[in-house]
C-alpha cells in the first residue's frame, strides 16, 4: 500500500508575492496540481478562512483539521492589527493558517490538537521575536483497512525566530513517541538542510524523505532574499516504523506561465509496510 503526502505554503489570499498571480487567478491551478498527485494527506500553511472554504468545496472527499483561535493574547491582537490592518484584517483569522486534510475513506481520526509556538503554547500568542503567530497542528489517524496508527504534524516555523520554535517542537514531539508506530512532521520550516536547526531535528531520529530517496537538490521557495531564507525549506520528515519513502517531487503549476504559490508544494510517496 502507498501513502501520498503533500505539504504546501499556499500563500495567503491577501498577499501578492512578486511573480505570483492573485489568488483568484491561481486557485483552480492549485487544486488541479494537488488532485493530479492523488494525495491521501495534505498539510497546508498560510491558509485564510476564505481559502479554507474553497479547498473544502473543491476537495469534498477530504476532511479538514484546523487550529481554532480561542482567547488570543492581547499582545498578539495588537501586533496583528498593526501589521495586517492594511490588508483589511483587523482581527486574527479563525481558524488560523494551518490545515490538515485527510482522505475520509482512507483514515479516521483518533485524536487531534495543536500548540502555539510561543512562550504560552496553550494560548494564541507570540513572544519568540515573531510578529505573526505560529503553531503546530497534529492529528492521530488510523488506517481504516488495518487499524494501524499514524500521527502527522503540520507547522509553519517563523524565519525570525526558528531556534526557540524548534526547541519547543522537540520538547512537545517527544511526548508523542510510542503513541503510534509512524510519525510524519512536515511544513514550511523556513530553513534548509544545512541549517543547524535542521540538524537538531535529525538528532531526535527524524529522517528526511528527500535524502532517503536521493532526490536531486531543488529549492522549494521562489526567492533568495537576505532577510528570508531560500532553498529547500519545505520539508516532509518521518520517523518510526512502517513508512519507506519511494519518491520526492515538487509539484509544478499546470500552467508554466502562472505559478500557484511562492512555494512549490512538496509531495512524497511512501510505501506503507
Amino acid at each position: 500500500m502507498e501513502l501520498t503526502v503533500i505539504t504546501s505554503n499556499v500563500s495567503a489570499d491577501f498577499l501578492t508575492p512578486p511573480g505570483v498571480p492573485i489568488w483568484e487567478e491561481r486557485r483552480a491551478l492549485y487544486v488541479r496540481a494537488v488532485r493530479e498527485a492523488l494525495p491521501d494527506l495534505i498539510g497546508l500553511q498560510e491558509v485564510t478562512p476564505r481559502q479554507l472554504r474553497f479547498f473544502q468545496e473543491q476537495l469534498p472527499e477530504f476532511v479538514a483539521v484546523t487550529v481554532p483561535v480561542i482567547d488570543p493574547d492581547p499582545e498578539l491582537q495588537a501586533t496583528w492589527h498593526t501589521k495586517y490592518a492594511r490588508y483589511g484584517l483587523p482581527v486574527v483569522p479563525d481558524p488560523y493558517e494551518l490545515v490538515l486534510f485527510y482522505r475520509a475513506d482512507f483514515f479516521e481520526v483518533v485524536d487531534s490538537g495543536y500548540w502555539w509556538l510561543s512562550p504560552m503554547p496553550e494560548r494564541p500568542s507570540i513572544g519568540f521575536g515573531n510578529v505573526a503567530p505560529r503553531a503546530v497542528l497534529w492529528a492521530h489517524l488510523q488506517y481504516r483497512h488495518n487499524g494501524r496508527d499514524l500521527i502527522i504534524f503540520n507547522t509553519h516555523i517563523d524565519h525570525r525566530s526558528p531556534r526557540p520554535m524548534v526547541e519547543l517542537c522537540r520538547e512537545r514531539l517527544a511526548n508523542f513517541m510510542g503513541r503510534a508506530p509512524s510519525l510524519v512532521f512536515m511544513g514550511d520550516l523556513n530553513f534548509d538542510p544545512d541549517d543547524a536547526n535542521f540538524a537538531l531535528l535529525m538528532q531526535d531520529g527524524w529522517r528526511d524523505a528527500h535524502e532517503v530517496v536521493a532526490a536531486p537538490e531543488s529549492a522549494t521557495f521562489l526567492y533568495d532574499l537576505p532577510d528570508i531564507p531560500g532553498g529547500r525549506i519545505d520539508h516532509i520528515l518521518y520517523r518510526g516504523e512502517g513508512l519507506t519513502p519511494q519518491r520526492w517531487v515538487r509539484l509544478a503549476s499546470p500552467d508554466p506561465a502562472r505559478r500557484i504559490s511562492d512555494h512549490d508544494p512538496v509531495c512524497v510517496q511512501f510505501l506503507v509496510d
